[in-house]
């Protein structure tokens, strides 16, 4: 059966991707009441949008708009970015000249805010195109898609998949014979997508050629292409994994593939597409992130978080096919909010439980240095 077009794809919508690495574009992110660190102690996942653009994209940001953020620049929130945070989008498209708008929140459910609708609504009329990667699409509400025709503005809904996905069937199994790390988690919102862009990073240090798979969002905005997998049909999910991959393995034959995760097998919502990523990815190897601060399921209190190593027995368990018996060879740990000294405590009792390589992507990197021996063959 083949997958069905999607209404958001048709030329009328012009929902297409925006090329982020033009030169010619200067953009603006923005995160109303969002980015603020006063903000971020209530929700400090709401901006993880505007942060791993921010971070890890290789085009320039010009500017971060939140009306509510006490500070002046992003260095006081993210270290080593300098990027001034405006009060309002007129401020911003003066002091910039910007002509594209990342919307940089990523709140539960991916819903556009109402709060948000006026302000993209000066946005359209005043020059800039739209970046979304929220689950309710900007096209949705009537006045800004006829905003966008009348003033010819574009719009890329991220999150809205192709249109010619395929049913996995564990072809990249069968057809790539190169390590694929596939980062699994916890819990949601918990630093997989940070875990892959820190490996990534390290492995270029070391003179590697790793190939980022991008799974969600965030990612597809800082690569400029992929596929949202938890906005695909169940029946396609793992097939758009399996699909990126091929094509990856062809136009760019990388060392080795880094795969986003989403989710968690362990969080009811998101299960579902932790474990289309598992089938579709067919990992060779699985990198496990934790938050050890965190002891029940993100907006689930219900359910606790599992012990880590009931956690590493169930995730190998899910693997596929079966018989390639994948294994976890290490603990990404997320340990913000920590000191240097508890960090080190949790991560050095974290290796004594697992007997895997563990450390702080963000803290310190180097000592991920002998998991590459794991990984890729000398």
């Amino acid at each position: 059966m083949p997958n069905k077009k999607n209404l958001f794809q048709d030329k009328q919508y012009n929902s297409v991707p925006i090329n982020l690495f033009d030169k010619k574009r200067r953009i603006l992110i923005y995160a109303e009441n969002a980015f603020g660190l006063k903000t971020r102690e209530k929700f400090p996942t709401l901006a993880k949008t505007a942060d791993g653009v921010l971070r890890y994209a290789k085009y320039g940001i010009s500017g971060v708009v939140d009306s509510t953020c006490e500070e002046k620049n992003v260095s006081e929130i993210i270290k080593k970015k300098n990027v001034p945070i405006f009060k309002n989008l007129k401020q911003a498209k003066e002091k910039t000249k910007a002509n594209v708008l990342i919307l940089g929140i990523a709140p539960g459910g991916g819903r556009l805010p109402d709060y948000f609708l006026q302000d993209l609504a000066w946005a359209l009329k005043n020059g800039l195109d739209i970046v979304s990667g929220l689950h309710t699409p900007v096209y949705s509400f009537e006045g800004l898609a006829k905003l966008a025709g009348k003033y010819k503005r574009k719009i890329w809904e991220t999150r809205i998949p192709p249109a010619d996905l395929p049913i996995a069937s564990c072809r990249v199994y069968q057809m790539i014979k190169k390590p694929i790390v596939l980062m699994v988690g916890m819990d949601s919102a918990i630093g997989k997508l940070t875990a892959t862009y820190q490996l990534a990073a390290m492995a270029k240090k070391n003179n590697y050629k790793p190939q980022i798979i991008p799974t969600g969002q965030t990612a597809v905005m800082i690569e400029g292409w992929g596929v949202t997998i938890d906005k695909c049909e169940g029946d396609f999910m793992a097939g758009a994994v399996e699909k990126m991959i091929l094509e990856k393995e062809k136009e760019n034959n990388p060392d080795f593939y880094l795969v986003e995760g989403q989710g968690s097998l362990f969080h009811p919502a998101y299960s579902t597409t932790s474990l289309a990523l598992i089938h579709g990815a067919c990992p060779t190897h699985m990198v496990l992130v934790h938050r050890p601060q965190r002891k029940r399921v993100t907006s689930c209190h219900l359910l606790p978080i599992p012990k880590i190593k009931t956690a590493i027995k169930i995730y190998e368990g899910m693997a596929m096919p079966p018989f390639r018996k994948v294994k976890v060879v290490a603990i990404a740990l997320n340990t913000h909010g920590m000191t240097d000294q508890e960090a080190k405590k949790t991560i050095e009792k974290t290796n004594r439980q697992t007997g895997l390589p563990t450390t702080d992507l963000i803290r310190w990197p180097q000592d991920w240095t002998k998991l590459f021996s794991k990984i890729v063959p000398n």
